[in-house]
C-alpha cells in the first residue's frame, strides 16, 4: 500500500506540474518571477520565514493562484503574521489540487531580528490526498535568513525541508528539498531589483530576474522573467488605507498562463 501511495502520487504530482517543497504565495512575488527570498513582507510565511524579522505590522492576507485555467491545479493560501516585536510570528495554510490530487500545507513561523540579520524558522506539516488511495501527512523544517549588506543590498537564503523528512520511510523516499538564495539592489527607494537562484536537490537549478518599481506612492509595477521553463512575469499593486490589492500574470508559451490575485488588511491599530 504504502509502495502504491508513493507510486500514485509521484505520477499525479509529474502530471499536475505540482512542486512539492515550492510552496510560493502572493501576488507580489508572482509578478516578479517569484524573487522572494530577500522580500520582508508579510507573504514571507509562505516564502521565507527568515524575512519574517524585518517584518513590522499586524496583517491577515488571502491569494489565490489559477494555474492555464484548470480549477484542478489551483493555489489557495491564507495567513495571518503578528509582530511582537522581538520575534515576529506567522501561521500559514496552502492548499494546492482538487478531489483527485491535492497537496496542504500548515506552518507557523517565527522569525528574530538582531542588528543587520534577520533568522527565522518555520515548522510545517504536508498532507499529500488522492482520492483512490488514501491521504498521507509529514512533518517538516524549514529555515531562512536576511541580511542587509549596504543600505541598498540585501541578501536572503532559505532552505526548505531541512529536515531531510522522507516521505515512505521504507523505500527511502524523501520530500524535496529545496534551496533559494538571491539579491535584491535598491538604488533608490522607488525602484529594486531582485535576482535569485532556486535548487531543487533533483533538478538543475531556476534563475529568477524581477524589478518592482513605485509609482506612486500607493501604486507599484512589477515584471520579470525565470528560467527551466523560461516564463515571464508582470503585475501590479494598489495599497488603499488598510488594504492591499496585488495581481499578477505568469506567462508560458509551453503551458499558457496563470493569474494569481492577492488581498491583505493591516489590523495594526
Amino acid at each position: 500500500m504504502r509502495v502504491t501511495f508513493l507510486y500514485a502520487l509521484l505520477l499525479i504530482s509529474s502530471f499536475a506540474t505540482a512542486q512539492s517543497g515550492r510552496y510560493a504565495m502572493g501576488a507580489r512575488q508572482a509578478a516578479m518571477a517569484g524573487t522572494s527570498v530577500t522580500l520582508a513582507d508579510q507573504w514571507a510565511v509562505f516564502n521565507n520565514p527568515g524575512a519574517l524579522g524585518n517584518h513590522t505590522g499586524d496583517q491577515v492576507f488571502v491569494s489565490y493562484q489559477n494555474r492555464y485555467g484548470l480549477a484542478e491545479l489551483s493555489q489557495f493560501g491564507v495567513g495571518y503574521v503578528r509582530d511582537f516585536g522581538k520575534p515576529v510570528l506567522g501561521v500559514g495554510f496552502y492548499r494546492f489540487g482538487g478531489d483527485l490530487f491535492n497537496e496542504q500545507r500548515v506552518n507557523l513561523a517565527a522569525a528574530h531580528k538582531l542588528d543587520r540579520v534577520s533568522l527565522g524558522v518555520s515548522v510545517d506539516y504536508l498532507q499529500y490526498a488522492i482520492a483512490t488511495v488514501g491521504s498521507r501527512g509529514v512533518f517538516v523544517l524549514d529555515f531562512g535568513g536576511v541580511a542587509d549588506l549596504t543600505e541598498q543590498i540585501r541578501f536572503g537564503a532559505h532552505i526548505f525541508n531541512l529536515s531531510q523528512t522522507k516521505l515512505v520511510k521504507e523505500t527511502g523516499e524523501r520530500i524535496p528539498t529545496v534551496m533559494k538564495a538571491g539579491l535584491a539592489f535598491t538604488p533608490i527607494d522607488e525602484l529594486t531589483f531582485q535576482v535569485e537562484t532556486e535548487k531543487d536537490l533533483d533538478f538543475d537549478e531556476v534563475y529568477k530576474i524581477g524589478l518592482e518599481y513605485r509609482i506612486i506612492e500607493r501604486v507599484h509595477l512589477r515584471t520579470g522573467f525565470s528560467t527551466a521553463p523560461f516564463n515571464g512575469a508582470f503585475g501590479f499593486g494598489v495599497y488603499p488605507k488598510k488594504f492591499q490589492f496585488d495581481y499578477a500574470f505568469v506567462g508560458s508559451a509551453e503551458l499558457g498562463a496563470i493569474h494569481e490575485l492577492s488581498v491583505s488588511y493591516d489590523l495594526t491599530k
